[in-house]
């Protein structure tokens, strides 16, 4: 069960004005005003420091503005584009018209995917053994996940002959070999042929031996971030699928939206700040220390959830079952009863993302690894969408505000 914590004990370390204008992106005098109109509250303390302000009032504020500032503008060429792929309703993610929680439960990634893609029970995850050996023979030590995914697909697309064919089938087969060959280029021993995605992947990335469990987990998680609608990534796909890139491009164009610090890395940055609480005990100084950062509370809140990331909730109500994951779900538990007391948003799934990347004693980078790879399948479906459109349709017309020619 979720731990309680009296909001009367709590000491986050409050914020200079400087630093609240800053994570405000606001000029001092604009953040005066906000004061003057009772959005936020300041305390002087003495004369010399000025005015503080709550870390967390100012954190609230800075989201409520950005979830204003982020609504489509009517007009726009690119507000709404039609999609049979997923939908977000009432804080319920669905898959095809399936709840993706009831998915993640009770089906494997491989037949999640099939239905994602509406593909049948034919798909055949089996690696492009020449690619993957070249990338495990290449020197790249240190490389994330993520930059080995992105090798993947370069290599992949030297050495496919067929990757110009578009039709539906084709693009199946290329992507799901595509999928595997990423997993298999990842450093660690050879995976037995014919182990499943939700296997082969843990033991990549996880020194642990991989119990029923892990493996459950893992493969929840990974139906879980299939897709999210049209995420950054994913309109990154659909505008290379628009010009007709074959698909390795349109994947790599996606990865290439997906690894950036708003994207694809909050898991990562989820990640240090529960391993800061483990480590110290002190909740409300990992809290402060992101927020003193300008960095916001990575893990929590979401523009199109209200009450709660149904995808968090799956993961981390699995992890709380399993004695491996006992340490960090405390500490999971403790950040959201400070950070939902005080701000009233939600976990999303970058925090239970981060919970599993710590109990299963994976690199940091692991989070963005499985985010990347699973949601391969969600932008391939895009891709295919996008392929039965009119070609080009995704340009926008620019409106011009520089200076005009005399």
């Amino acid at each position: 069960m979720p731990v309680r914590l009296s909001t009367a004990r709590l000491s986050t370390a409050r914020l200079s004005t400087a630093q609240a204008a800053a994570r405000l992106g606001v000029k001092p005098a604009t953040l005066y005003s906000y004061v003057s109109r009772g959005l936020i509250s300041s305390e002087r303390i003495t004369d010399s420091v000025g005015s503080t302000f709550d870390p967390m009032e100012v954190e609230t504020l800075a989201h409520n503005r950005r979830a204003r500032s982020s609504s489509p503008v009517a007009g726009s060429p690119l507000m709404v584009l039609d999609s049979s792929i997923t939908l977000i309703r009432s804080d319920e993610l669905f898959y095809r018209g399936v709840p993706a929680a009831r998915l993640a439960m009770v089906s494997s990634f491989e037949e999640v995917t099939a239905l994602v893609w509406e593909a049948g029970s034919d798909l055949v995850f089996a690696p492009f053994d020449e690619v993957a050996q070249l990338i495990r023979g290449s020197p790249l030590d240190g490389a994330r996940p993520v930059d080995l995914f992105l090798h993947t697909l370069l290599l992949s697309a030297v050495h496919d002959p067929v990757k110009w064919d578009l039709t539906t089938p084709t693009v199946w087969t290329l992507a799901s070999r595509a999928i595997a060959t990423m997993v298999a280029a990842l450093p660690g021993e050879t995976v037995p042929s014919g182990s499943s995605i939700a296997s082969a992947l843990w033991s990549k990335l996880s020194p642990l031996p991989g119990s029923s469990g892990d493996r459950k987990l893992l493969n929840a998680a990974l139906v879980l971030l299939i897709d999210h609608d049209l995420a950054a990534s994913t309109l990154a796909a659909r505008v290379a699928a628009s010009a007709r890139a074959h698909p390795y491009a349109a994947l790599t164009s996606a990865f290439g939206a997906f690894d950036s610090a708003l994207h694809g890395h909050a898991s990562s940055q989820a990640a240090a700040m529960l391993n800061e609480v483990i480590a110290t005990g002190n909740t409300e100084a990992a809290i402060s220390r992101q927020l003193a950062e300008g960095k916001g509370i990575p893990g929590f809140g979401h523009v199109l959830y209200q009450e709660r990331d149904p995808r968090s909730d799956v993961l981390l109500s699995l992890m709380r079952t399993m004695p491996r994951y006992r340490e960090v779900t405390q500490a999971a538990d403790r950040l959201t009863a400070v950070v939902t007391s005080r701000t009233h948003r939600m976990p999303n799934i970058d925090l239970a993302l981060a919970a599993l990347t710590i109990g299963g004693r994976m690199h940091p980078t692991a989070g963005q690894g499985i985010f990347g790879l699973a949601r391969c399948v969600g932008w391939t479906a895009h891709i295919l969408e996008e392929y039965s459109e009119s070609p080009l349709r995704l340009r926008p017309a620019g409106n011009y505000v520089g200076v005009m020619p005399t």
